[in-house]
């Protein structure tokens, strides 16, 4: 994440202070009230039992297909026995069967803990029947049958189920979630390292689609009855690299949107507890689980922000850390918060964890603290800087200036860069931001690339976040969109459907709106923020694009010329706020890298 010097510290500072508690929120509750502070904090329960061998079996679903599961047992730590009397169940559904860890591994703390832990192989995949294909309704009714089966059927099983994993094991738990209907034996889930929205957030960057389908789709164990040239996951790799209908954010993808799961996540009653990083593949990715979440349960349109007045409840909650994909995820803090959520749940222990009034855990990145919020973002302001000569300026510019960038096949082209003057006092970088371009362009098609950095005063440049744009991709879907205080937009919400394509028109001077992934950082005084433009996303881009053979060739060859005047005032829309809007954390919500 760093262009050209050293990130900022990601040390986490703990501080000092009582666990909130201690009162479980009913499942009817409309709001969240924080709790008296107990005398005795909840301690985690110590492992007191030990671990069998993975015992495999299969379940059968609804179509027949027959899902290969192993079950791992709590045991007499001194005979080695299969321990007695029933315990909760945790699932997890993997795609990567025996190639990767033993999924079954990451059950081993939980298991000493009074748990059964199953490692089901998603259908077409390892050795489970079917095709394989993405997360979905249909892996979602899997995991419904799985959910049934080890409440039901499982020997030793208490009737209570809870959903673990990161990646793909996180992300199958919010169709699973959907899938179950109400008053069903899933209790709660834990999706960590997940996305959000699965076309804009890993399949395609801008409209532009990404090679990420693919380079899974390679890594995959196919199952004994998965024909990989005809399966439905090699149908949409296909589309992709050729254009085709998957190219575009069509319903096949909405499908796979999580955001759009949460009604009936809500509906049926199902706690979410999720984590990802500022750092994953998709930078930020769960934010948009949270909100949709929190919207859902109390009825405010789903994919909006959650303004300060919002009530909130502790049964949706999310943790933001500086992390890498699937980093620290079994590590003693988060495996302990993990352990605490499913004892709320599954137990109803008395953990205090879901009476909270700021059930939004983010990291704050150059601060190096944890915070705790209800809101996202944690303020509405927003502050405009407009590109001017090499700089950012509060003021719009007077006269009229030009910039030029060269789209070129093999290599980034020139950048363009424009720095403020350093600030005056720290501010909060908090959310989404927007970068508005004007600019007319000698090709039918275009490609604009906006970085977010900010630059310390011995010229160390951090990168916060990046965007990406296809010129015919530009439509803006108003309803969707979020604005600040100001009216100005913050995260433009393009529809990229193949009906809501614009051709660029070559020479006329066209705005295009480029969203930045969001971000939650203190820029001290003294620092400048800066934006680059490029033709091509840079090397250090979250995640590559790969144009499809039609971008490409409408792509080919073109020149950029970048409007700075009054009529046509290019610029960033960036959401500052006062540090003072960020409360630290009394708990430790995971290490600091």
């Amino acid at each position: 994440m760093n262009t050209g010097g050293q990130q900022l510290p990601r040390t986490v500072s703990v501080l000092a202070g009582a666990l909130s508690a201690l009162v479980l929120v009913a499942a009817g509750q409309t709001a969240t009230t924080a709790a008296p502070a107990r005398t005795t904090p909840w301690q985690p329960p110590k492992a007191t039992y030990g671990v069998s061998e993975p015992v495999p079996m299969t379940v059968t679903m609804d179509d027949g297909v027959k899902i290969a599961v192993d079950v791992v047992y709590p045991t007499d730590p001194v005979t080695g026995e299969r321990a007695s009397g029933d315990f909760p169940v945790l699932l997890t559904q993997n795609p990567y069967g025996k190639q990767r860890r033993d999924p079954t591994d990451n059950g081993t703390y939980f298991v000493r803990r009074g748990y059964i832990f199953v490692a089901s192989a998603v259908r077409g995949t390892a050795a489970s029947g079917g095709q394989a294909d993405w997360f979905g309704d249909r892996q979602g009714k899997d995991g419904a049958n799985l959910v049934n089966w080890a409440a039901r059927s499982l020997e030793d099983s208490n009737g209570r189920v809870g959903l673990d994993g990161c990646s793909y094991l996180g992300v199958n738990q919010w169709f699973t979630a959907a899938a179950v209907g109400r008053k069903s034996p899933l209790k709660a889930i834990a999706p960590f390292c997940t996305d959000s929205d699965f076309y804009n957030d890993l399949t395609a960057n801008g409209g532009i689609p990404t090679d990420f389908v693919a380079s899974i789709g390679r890594g995959l164990p196919r199952g004994p009855e998965d024909d990989p040239a005809t399966d439905p996951l090699s149908e949409t790799i296909a589309q992709q690299a050729n254009g085709g209908p998957r190219a575009y954010n069509n319903a096949y993808w909405q499908d796979l949107n999580v955001e759009q799961l949460m009604p009936r996540i809500v509906r049926n009653g199902i706690p979410a507890l999720s984590q990802a990083g500022w750092y994953d593949l998709f930078p930020a990715g769960n934010l948009g689980a949270y909100t949709a979440a929190q919207n859902a349960y109390f009825g405010r349109p789903l994919t909006g922000p959650i303004t300060r007045s919002d009530a909130v409840t502790g049964r949706y909650q999310a943790i933001v850390g500086p992390w890498t994909h699937g980093e620290h995820v079994d590590e003693p803090t988060l495996q302990s918060i993990r352990l605490r959520w499913f004892e709320t749940w599954l137990k109803n222990a008395p953990t205090g964890m879901a009476a909270t009034s700021t059930p939004l855990h983010l990291f704050e990145n150059g601060a190096n603290r944890w915070v705790d919020s209800a809101a996202w973002p944690l303020s509405a302001d927003t502050r405009t800087y407009y590109l001017g000569a090499g700089s950012l300026t509060t003021a719009k510019p007077a006269g009229r200036g030009r910039d030029s960038l060269a789209w070129a096949a093999a290599t980034p082209g020139n950048t363009l860069t424009y720095d403020t003057a350093p600030l005056t006092g720290p501010s909060l970088l908090n959310g989404p931001a927007a970068v508005t371009v004007h600019a007319a362009s000698t090709t039918a098609e275009t490609q604009l690339s906006a970085t977010l950095s900010i630059v310390a005063p011995d010229g160390t440049v951090t990168k916060q976040s990046d965007g990406v744009l296809l010129g015919s991709g530009r439509a803006v879907d108003r309803g969707e969109s979020w604005y600040g205080g100001n009216g100005a937009l913050l995260k433009p919400s393009h529809p990229f459907t193949k009906a809501s394509g614009r051709p660029v028109v070559p020479g006329a001077t066209t705005r295009y709106d480029i969203a930045l992934l969001p971000g939650f950082t203190e820029i001290p005084a003294g620092y400048r923020i800066r934006v680059a433009l490029t033709s091509r996303t840079p090397a250090d881009f979250h995640y590559p694009v790969s144009p499809t053979p039609q971008q490409l060739s409408a792509l080919a060859g073109g020149v950029y010329t970048i409007e700075r005047s009054a009529r046509a005032a290019s610029h960033i829309n960036l959401p500052l706020t006062s540090t003072r809007a960020a409360h630290p954390s009394a708990q430790n919500w995971g290490p600091g890298s």
